[in-house]
């Protein structure tokens, strides 16, 4: 075995190592939920508006899984997990191999999947989606290079009905075939996104199914804030305040294994930069400088998504994480202090896994209280029940996984521990009890109050009733998420700045 393949066994090692046990989160519970209710046949044939309708090919690498997972049981969602991110690596890698030494090509292709900034596209299955159309579309070009076409075609059409958010990948690669002038690979990559997209407006306009994904009232004014909004936001994410704050917090979060780990992987990590002597491919930093350009303008349409370092929405900063590895990997720096910059990375990558699973370890204890617990048990009230506490992972002072945070969570956690079906929602800060109506501010939703409310405080374990009179008194003693570093600082002046770009953001402050 020759040590490129004992370097390849490594790294899918230390992937099934940081992947494993990492659990499920949000909206898995969701789709598991539905997945479960379906026979597998139905589940296996789609029909009607199925669950992925808008990108189908997610549909059989994801939703099928979900009827096979157990809320408790953590086996086949290891297994899958790690397959699939071991899988996405090795893709990655081949196409780097392109541009740099074998072993440096795995090094970067290990960076850009586990790049601290996007840590969702590796823990959460459902977010994994993003993880592998990069990976098949980074294929994709890797063998339309090596004059596979055929294969080439068919993996970037895997890649481009994976999701919606494959375009700007595609058109990058299609741009950096135009500029090497291979007009004829540069069709076989976009062509199947341009297939993809026809299909995605026939669905979604014409068809009114699926899930439109641009802002209710599209006009320059609104998409130039909101283009801004994302260059700033992505500024803060990778190399700003919030990236800072995940890397400091990263190594309070470090187990006795991962340091040791960590160790292990430094020396390997040193053998490989010290051996590498790869330049920078302009065209490539070309390419990938208008793939960053162009998800913003992706993520600017939907005016959904801004550049988060936290929370499961920091999945979008995985288009600039490819062009930040490609130049870390590459920077014209001295080789110990590029070394020093990737083993700092590395540390906080073994930190922020470390996180997922001891969060994942307390969920499951949640989870069982929930299931174990007589009053929600007999559980059989019409009214609304409100889930206090656990509504993120606590990472430093930030508010980082998502749990019950929002509905559809404790919803799906009683069906599929207790067969119930309730009405359920958070309550948090974010709410606010005025004319007779409990508030969601930030879907400026609400709830009629007959008298009283219930409660599920997932804390203490205890079910219990609150007096109208009282909710505003009760909501004033939960503690304040603090998402975004603006919140820990408190300062008007750029918290004003914030609520200007992006109004929505009002409850959290």
């Amino acid at each position: 075995m020759n040590n490129k393949n004992l370097l390849y066994i490594f790294f899918f090692l230390l992937i099934a190592y940081l992947v494993i046990n990492t659990g499920l989160v949000s909206d898995d519970f969701e789709a598991m939920t539905s997945s479960q209710s379906a026979s597998f046949k139905n589940i296996l044939i789609p029909h009607g508006n199925f669950y992925f309708i808008d990108v189908p090919v997610m549909h059989f690498t994801h939703y099928l899984w979900y009827h096979f997972f157990n809320i408790l049981s953590a086996v086949a969602v290891n297994i899958v997990k790690i397959a699939y991110i071991i899988l996405a690596f090795y893709m990655v890698a081949q196409f780097f191999k392109i541009y740099m030494d074998e072993a440096l090509a795995i090094l970067a292709s290990f960076l850009f999947i586990f790049f601290p900034s996007h840590d969702s596209t590796v823990y959460m299955f459902m977010c994994q989606y993003l993880t592998l159309t990069f990976a098949f579309y980074l294929y994709a070009y890797y063998l339309a290079h090596n004059n596979k076409l055929t294969l080439a075609f068919l993996a970037a059409l895997i890649a481009s009905f994976i999701s919606y958010g494959s375009t700007p990948l595609a058109i990058a690669l299609f741009a950096l075939f135009i500029m090497n002038k291979s007009y004829k690979k540069a069709a076989v990559i976009i062509i199947p996104n341009i297939i993809y997209a026809a299909y995605f407006i026939t669905v979604t306009m014409f068809m009114k199914i699926g899930h439109p994904r641009t802002l209710e009232a599209l006009s320059i004014t609104a998409v130039m804030k909101q283009y801004i909004l994302q260059i700033l936001t992505f500024v803060d994410a990778v190399c700003g305040p919030q990236m800072w704050l995940k890397v400091y917090y990263s190594f309070s979060q470090l187990s006795l294994q991962s340091i040791v780990a960590g160790l292990i992987f430094s020396l390997i990590c040193y053998k490989i930069i010290k051996g590498s002597a790869a330049r920078y491919n302009l065209k490539l930093v070309i390419s990938l400088f208008i793939l960053v350009a162009l998800s913003f303008g992706v993520f600017a349409l939907t005016g959904r998504y801004p550049q988060l370092c936290f929370n499961l929405g920091n999945r979008v900063t995985i288009y600039g994480a490819l062009l930040l590895t490609y130049l870390i990997v590459l920077v014209p720096a001295p080789k110990l202090v590029k070394y020093a910059i990737v083993i700092l990375l590395i540390f906080t990558v073994l930190g922020i896994s470390d996180h997922w699973k001891r969060w994942n370890v307390h969920q499951q204890k949640v989870i069982c209280n929930m299931r174990d617990n007589k009053d929600l048990q007999a559980y059989n009230d019409k009214r609304v029940l409100y889930f206090a506490g656990n509504q993120y992972s606590k990472y430093g002072p930030m508010s980082h996984i998502e749990f019950l945070s929002e509905a559809w969570v404790p919803n799906c956690i009683l069906k599929l521990m207790l067969g119930k079906t309730v009405v359920t929602s958070p309550i948090s800060r974010r709410f606010k009890y005025e004319n007779g109506c409990l508030v969601d501010t930030k879907y400026n939703s609400s709830s009629e109050v007959d008298r009283y409310i219930n409660i599920y405080d997932s804390e203490r374990n205890e079910l219990f009733q609150v007096d109208a009179e009282y909710i505003n008194g009760y909501i004033d003693t939960l503690p304040l998420d603090k998402r975004h570093w603006v919140q820990v600082i408190g300062n008007a002046r750029v918290r004003d700045i914030a609520l200007k770009l992006m109004p929505r953001l009002r409850y959290a402050f």
